[in-house]
């Protein structure tokens, strides 16, 4: 008899682990198919389906936007480590956001010149950790007025690219040193867009070579 007890125990300790092991695996699995939902959801601001050939590149015949795929990806805002305002490594940090060309591509059949806003943003984030580095009063007038320029360009893009994402609690009383991951967001994969501008920057440097082009007149 109390071996007969002994495997009904066996037997319903295996049955609850098995259990467990469902349970966690079916929450791990609805919440993995909310997630892709949410990026089946997420459709990116479309882009014109002419072919880049078919633009003349002059006045305002061209691509509204970077011509890539626009992929939604999940990102968890989240303090780091890296992106310091001061120190030894914060320069060089913050300048590995830049692309080649500093935020400039070259497209068409003639090379023309376009700022891509999302690295025009970051172009002004770096300013912005530039001043406050050196100090606000070493800096010359026509600096200051860039990075006003830039302030206000980081409000009007905030605004225009509104994220509606709910952060639970009050983030003004988030301890940030032990709360350090926030709410997850929904992107634009930023990959293939520093991809598309270092590719871009290459072809540029041989057509830029292949009719003398100077650096100077580069950014003209």
């Amino acid at each position: 008899m109390r071996k007969l007890v002994g495997i009904d125990i066996l037997a319903l300790t295996a049955l609850t682990c098995a259990s467990l092991f469902f349970t966690v695996t079916l929450i791990n699995f609805a919440r993995e198919f909310k997630e892709l939902s949410d990026l089946e959801a997420y459709k990116p601001a479309s882009r014109s389906p002419k072919p880049l050939e078919s633009y003349s590149w002059i006045g305002r015949d061209h691509p509204k936007r970077l011509p890539i795929e626009e992929r939604p990806v999940k990102m968890i805002a989240q303090e780091s480590v890296h992106f310091p305002l001061t120190g030894a490594e914060a320069k060089d940090e913050w300048l590995w956001t830049a692309t080649m060309g500093d935020g400039h591509v070259r497209i068409g059949k003639d090379m023309r010149m376009f700022a891509v806003s999302m690295f025009h943003q970051l172009h002004c984030l770096r300013g912005v950790q530039n001043a406050l580095a050196k100090g606000w009063k070493t800096l010359h007038p026509a600096r200051r007025g860039h990075i006003n320029h830039c302030f206000n360009y980081i409000r009007q893009w905030t605004l225009c690219n509104a994220d509606l994402t709910l952060e639970p609690g009050d983030f003004a009383k988030r301890n940030f040193t032990e709360q350090r991951a926030g709410a997850t967001h929904t992107c634009v994969d930023w990959v293939p867009a520093y991809d598309f501008m270092n590719e871009k920057w290459r072809e540029w440097t041989i057509f830029r070579a292949e009719h003398n082009i100077t650096v100077h007149d580069e950014m003209f």
